[in-house]
């Protein structure tokens, strides 16, 4: 909560609890009309009572304005300055009974009145103790007119003791009140961070279930094309009509995988599961490598293509951010239009922006903050896409402490996007060390085990690695391994699902084979999000691929382990 929004709450809880108390002030005021009218005299008394009366419901109407002013959000200093003067002006006009009655009151009606504007003074606490400077200067001038009254009494010996338990009685409970205004400050502090809380579960919630509805129908519309090409498949008599289907069907599985991995992104990102390597690295060749490919891209579909570089070095994890402006640039290409594409890498201010940038239609400012939503597509866009782009470029930014700005190309016809990642420039350092490409070796006769527990999948994958040229043994669950290995012979790798049933994970499947061949190399193949999970798997220092595994990335890692043998 804002310091703004917290006054505003603080004053608003004071004149709630002052019109609240208002009634109770004037059961009160009869009260003390009622016991003093034989010794003040009864005009003098009807006096104060219409005027304290009427101060009482002057006040109430003067506070119901800034009240209704504070729950519309306004400033509260107005509000502030009417509780101020209306309370001090309360308090006086009631303190004037005291200060001229007393002396003409009996002994015992003076101590009775005394007492009453005690208990008068504490139960002011309820509406003024939360600010603290006002209570003290309320009960004072309350106190302050019945000690005044014990003053002008010079018939009594008990004056001096009795304006002595006034003064002590104010010390203490103007303590008190500062005690109350830090309780109530901090059960306001508490309601607000609990509201604040309520808002964000509802609003993730509602996020959620947009979340899964949107992917339920994104991922139905794949399978449902993947279903009816598998009928076609069936039923095709030509050759023709195989490869039509069969390149249709690669682009439905193409799109699922595409869908899958996405999600599969956000659940890491959100889940914390995915962390970034972060190494001071130079980012001119990342810019350069992409100016290449989407030059291409530009100019096979008509589109200008700009590239402007400057030579910078930062603080990040390269592969991420590449994520980030492939999504950014991929974003530019589907709808940015026919107009042309722009990438940029500056340095202003001791900072490295990079920037891109597209001359289509632009995204209004009204959906700013919307288009980094899962799923969300501005009602503008016709192209096609799954509306997560936006959702992964913002968490990636965010584990790379970057900045992301977004504002159009010409402010002036509202027209075009430009995008800026803002990353703090670095120093260039040693540490950086290039990786050289792994040139792919030949996996013949590298004999894999393969352990999962869905028959399509171990299909799938044999039928893969059979045709790089492995010797490949599959099994379903650790009570099949031994016979998979006699079939097998020693394998080089085992591959395996980490989860294969409710009781029984790949890695206590294959302990007994690890520990009888311990050369034997292991990859694990998982979707897993839970971090515990996660940290497992680091904490045995494998190779983890993660669902749906790219067959590129997959033949890479056996590569490694072929190499290895060799």
């Amino acid at each position: 909560m804002d310091a703004e929004s917290y006054e505003r709450e603080l004053i608003g809880f004071a004149l709630a609890q002052a019109a609240a108390a208002a009634k109770l002030a004037l059961v009160g005021v009869l009260i003390l009309v009622a016991v003093t009218w034989h010794d003040v005299g009864a005009w003098g008394v009807a006096a104060w009572g219409v005027s304290a009366a009427g101060t009482l419901l002057l006040r109430n109407r003067l506070i119901a304005r800034p009240t209704d002013l504070l729950a519309q959000g306004r400033p509260a200093p107005q509000a502030r300055r009417v509780l101020w003067v209306s309370s001090l002006v309360l308090s006086a006009v009631l303190a004037s009974l005291p200060a001229a009655g007393l002396p003409h009151m009996e002994t015992e009606v003076g101590l009775l009145v005394t007492l009453f504007f005690c208990c008068w003074g504490a139960a002011g606490m309820s509406s003024l103790g939360i600010v603290p400077r006002l209570y003290t200067s309320y009960l004072g001038v309350m106190l302050g007119g019945v000690a005044l009254g014990w003053a002008r009494d010079f018939t009594t010996s008990l004056s001096p003791a009795i304006m002595g338990g006034l003064l002590m009685y104010w010390l203490v409970l103007s303590a008190f009140g500062h005690g109350f205004s830090r309780r109530v400050a901090e059960g306001i502090a508490i309601r607000a961070e609990n509201a604040q809380l309520v808002k964000q579960l509802s609003a993730a919630n509602a996020a959620k279930t947009r979340f899964i509805m949107t992917a339920s129908h994104d991922l139905r519309q794949p399978l449902h094309a993947i279903g009816l090409l598998g009928g076609v498949l069936a039923r095709a008599t030509s050759a023709e009509d195989i490869h039509r289907a069969r390149e249709a069907l690669s682009t439905a599985l193409e799109g699922l995988q595409q869908l899958f991995s996405a999600i599969l992104d956000l659940s890491r990102m959100d889940s914390g599961t995915l962390r970034p390597d972060l190494r001071y690295v130079p980012i001119a060749p990342l810019v350069a490598r992409l100016d290449i490919e989407y030059r291409a891209l530009c100019l096979e579909g008509g589109r200008r293509w700009e590239c402007r570089a400057e030579t910078a070095h930062v603080r990040t994890d390269l592969a991420l951010l590449e994520r980030v402006l492939r999504n950014l640039l991929d974003n530019a290409l589907k709808h940015g239009g026919d107009g042309g594409v722009c990438l940029a890498l500056s340095t202003p201010s001791g900072q490295v922006m990079l920037e891109v940038s597209d001359t289509g239609p632009g995204i209004p400012v009204e959906e700013r903050e919307r288009v980094f939503d899962e799923f969300y597509r501005s009602r503008d866009v016709t192209s096609a896409g799954m509306g997560l782009g936006l959702s992964i470029v913002q968490r990636l930014a965010r584990l790379l402490h970057a900045e992301l700005r977004m504002e159009f190309v010409d402010p002036v016809r509202r027209t075009g996007t430009r995008v800026m990642l803002v990353l703090p420039m670095a120093q260039p350092s040693d540490e950086q060390a290039v990786e050289p490409e792994v040139a792919l070796p030949d996996l013949h006769g590298l004999r894999v085990l393969i352990l999962d527990d869905e028959a399509a999948v171990l299909d799938a994958t044999r039928a893969l690695l059979e045709q790089w040229g492995c010797v490949v043994a599959t099994c379903r669950s650790g009570s099949e391994v031994a016979g998979a290995v006699q079939r097998l012979g020693a394998p080089h790798v085992a591959l395996t699902d980490y989860r294969l049933s409710p009781t029984e994970n790949g890695l206590a499947a294959l302990e007994a084979l690890r520990a009888e061949q311990p050369e034997m190399g292991c990859v694990i193949v998982t979707g897993e999000s839970d971090p515990a999970i996660r940290q497992r798997l680091a904490d045995e220092g494998l190779p983890v691929l993660e669902k749906p595994v790219d067959p590129e990335e997959l033949r890479a890692v056996l590569g490694l382990f072929r190499a290895m043998d060799d």
